[in-house]
């Protein structure tokens, strides 16, 4: 029973979401929609469609200022430099747990001072990844996307497909939207081997022959397959979201990058490298373990 009830809130959720369709839910089913659109990374959008003010509104809507607030301070921080914002442009409005910026290595410790002036610390250092803190912001620079240190993305090549948007005042270089949909999926396929609603809504639509296009470049064209079989079971209604895709098959997913990409391959020792850090460890193991994120 609870899990056909998970179906019919997710399928609620997606027809909302996806088919801009109308619905009245009672109190119990709309506590399940809100589980379901929560695991999905899809929670404000879903109560602003929804028209739904309570205590969860008023959380999601004071975050989501905060992330405003914050995204403000990093981009005049972060002014002349060579860099995107990415996964947080989307076709819905969403809360990121972080600001995710993808540099160009040369601008780096440009980003970090400028940053450092404004309150932040550094806290963690990765291979490819610095993590900045201060206070309730976080953000993440990245010179390469990576898993535990391993490269799954061209980043000097990625960055080549961006462009400047005008963002709620602001005026900030983000990927062009079919780089952002190869960005989501392999960010969803390979680092967190979860795919949820809000990837395939940001799939969906902004798919085009230009992100197969930048697949087949940047040789991550299984997990753009991986993704369009997650839609088409989706949409036959066969599937709900998220999913976790199974352990073997996520295995041979990396293989054949790690296989095809010589970016991936040449930095393989440095995921094996993870397990020896006890962090980074148990950091691996709970993606391997977790239905969400």
């Amino acid at each position: 029973m609870v899990g056909a009830m998970d179906k019919e809130a997710f399928r609620i959720v997606y027809r909302i979401l996806v088919n801009n369709e109308k619905f009245e839910v009672n109190a119990h089913m709309l506590k399940r929609c809100i589980d379901a659109a929560a695991k999905n990374k899809v929670l404000l959008h879903f109560l602003r469609m929804l028209n739904v003010y309570n205590s969860i509104r008023f959380h999601e809507e004071t975050k989501y200022r905060i992330f405003l607030r914050n995204l403000h301070i990093v981009a005049e921080s972060l002014n002349n430099l060579n860099y995107v914002f990415i996964k947080f442009r989307k076709p819905i409005v969403y809360v990121p747990s972080d600001i995710d910026i993808l540099i160009n290595r040369d601008d780096i410790e440009k980003a970090i001072n400028r940053l450092g002036e404004k309150g932040f610390r550094i806290k963690i250092i990765e291979p490819y990844c610095i993590t900045m803190v201060c206070k309730n912001s976080i953000v993440d620079f990245y010179v390469y996307p990576t898993i535990g240190g391993m490269i799954y993305l061209d980043a000097e090549k990625l960055i080549e497909h961006s462009e400047y948007i005008s963002f709620n005042g602001l005026k900030i270089p983000v990927l062009k939207t079919y780089a952002e949909v190869l960005m989501t999926i392999t960010h969803a396929i390979y680092k967190e081997r979860i795919y949820t609603l809000n990837d395939y809504i940001v799939a969906r639509t902004w798919f085009s022959e230009e992100v197969i296009d930048l697949a087949r470049e940047l040789s991550c064209i299984n997990a753009l397959e991986k993704a369009l079989t997650i839609h088409r079971l989706v949409e036959r209604q066969n599937f709900i979201l998220p999913h976790k895709i199974p352990l073997a098959e996520w295995t041979s997913l990396l293989g054949s990058k790690i296989l095809y990409d010589k970016l991936s391959r040449t930095t393989f020792f440095n995921f094996l490298k993870t397990f020896k850090d006890l962090r980074f460890g148990r950091l691996i193991l709970s993606k391997l373990m977790r239905e969400t994120y």
